[in-house]
Order: C-alpha cells, then sequence, then structure tokens
C-alpha cells in the first residue's frame, strides 16, 4: 500500500469494493471527518492512536458505532465495546395512542406502536393480508424505497389491521425529518414529555414483554437476527418495577 495515503483515501479504495448502502457509506466517512482522521497518514495510524481519538467521544454508544466504523472503512482491528442499552421513562400504550389519536402523525405512530415499525418503515405502507402486516420495504431520508433493516411479518390486533388496510397510502408517505421532529412536538404539547420513534417502538415490544410473550414471539414480533437483541436492548428493568416487584419479596 502507498505509504503517502491519508486515511481517507485508504477508505475510499476499501468501501469501493464493497456493496454497502449509501447511508452507511457516509457513515463510514463522517467518522474519519468527525476524528479528524481524513488527512491523517494512514502508515502512521495505530489503535492507540484511534482510542486516543475514540476516548475524546463522550457517549458510549457513539464511541461503539464509531470503531465499528475505523474497523469497517480503514480495516484495523479494534476492540469494540458492547453497546449500552438506552432506557426510557415510557408513556403507556394508552397513553401514547391518546396522545396521537387525532394527530397528523397518527398513521406513522401507530404503525410504531402496535406494529413495532421503524421509522423508515412507518414512513411507506407494507402489505397487509388478514391481521399480518409484511415489512419488505422502507423509505431512506432520500425518499427512496429500499430494503428493510430486517424483513418479515408482525402479527398486530385485529381492529388496528383495519384501520392500517383503510388508511389510504398518502398518509404514510411524508419525509423522515417530518415525522421525527412531528412526534416530538406533539409529545411535549400533549404529554408534557419528547417522544421519538424509537421509544414507540420500545413501547411495543415493552408491552410484548408485559403481556408475558416469550423471547421467541418477541423476536419474531421485533423482527430481530438474534433473540439476545430483543432481550438485551428492548427489555428494560425500571426502578419503579424493580421495587414493586421486591415488596412483595417473600410474600
Amino acid at each position: 500500500m502507498d505509504q503517502n495515503k491519508t486515511c481517507l483515501e485508504v477508505a475510499l479504495e476499501r468501501l469501493e469494493e464493497r456493496a454497502i448502502k449509501e447511508s452507511t457509506y457516509r457513515s463510514y466517512l463522517k467518522t474519519l471527518r468527525l476524528l479528524n482522521l481524513e488527512d491523517f497518514p494512514y502508515e502512521k495510524l495505530t489503535p492507540r492512536i484511534l482510542n486516543q481519538r475514540l476516548s475524546m467521544v463522550l457517549n458510549s454508544n457513539t464511541r461503539r458505532k464509531h470503531c465499528i466504523n475505523l474497523r469497517a472503512s480503514l480495516g484495523i482491528k479494534l476492540p469494540t465495546p458492547r453497546a449500552t442499552p438506552k432506557e426510557y421513562d415510557l408513556p403507556t400504550v394508552r397513553e401514547l395512542h391518546q396522545t396521537y389519536e387525532d394527530s397528523p402523525y397518527r398513521a406513522n405512530a401507530f404503525a410504531m406502536l402496535y406494529a413495532g415499525a421503524r421509522l423508515g418503515e412507518a414512513v411507506i405502507k407494507q402489505p397487509i393480508k388478514g391481521n399480518v402486516i409484511t415489512f419488505d420495504r422502507q423509505r431512506n431520508q432520500q425518499y427512496q424505497v429500499t430494503s428493510p433493516k430486517s424483513a418479515g411479518p408482525v402479527v398486530v390486533p385485529s381492529w388496528y389491521a383495519d384501520e392500517y388496510r383503510a388508511t389510504p397510502d398518502k398518509d404514510f408517505e411524508r419525509q423522515h425529518c417530518s415525522v421525527y421532529n412531528g412526534l416530538v412536538r406533539w409529545g411535549v404539547k400533549m404529554l408534557g414529555t419528547s417522544v421519538n420513534p424509537h421509544m414507540l417502538r420500545n413501547a411495543f415490544c415493552m408491552s410484548l414483554v408485559n403481556m408475558g410473550a416469550n423471547p421467541r414471539i418477541l423476536q419474531s414480533q421485533m423482527r430481530h437476527h438474534h433473540v439476545s437483541v430483543s432481550l438485551q436492548y428492548y427489555t428494560q428493568a425500571r426502578q419503579t418495577d424493580i421495587a414493586a416487584m421486591m415488596e412483595r419479596f417473600g410474600d
């Protein structure tokens, strides 16, 4: 490899040989820019230097993302820290339903709350048969239709299946930023707290847990490749839940 090449030049060469999504490609290059590595000589790069740059990133999950990006774009082996699950103080499904039932974003919010849709999947109408929605497409931030992160069927309540089927396609078709910002603003207005798309998907998962769904049902409904993802990142033990359980301990 040419000793005069910068990290950016090496990354561009490596990524050109890989079939990756445009958003992933941009994410890799953004990491180089944020860590001030674009013009750094590749031959002088060491794991120690990379760890020094990464240590400046305070958020552990963001640091983990940059580490993964560096491994992929530069081919340097770095230990990848485990992701830290983000815990939310979630409103109940009833509260979330009431919050968004009369909002302009009802179709998008309910797709997340009652079918576990991700943001890109909630801004396009999915195929539905009976009470099963099959997620097989998403709309990316450039408003292009692409394959989703994980495809598969999700069983939904019958009343919601009827509503989803009857909702015009155009009611789903909004830009990512419009839906995201709209959900946040509406949540603050109606609940007094910020609600984002991931929280709605998380509420869907937690409701399944609270109803006693076993790990395999949880994995299927969340469309995770591995059940460990469902259990580790989408089930949270809130302090109030733990305290309530311990009050019954020994009864």
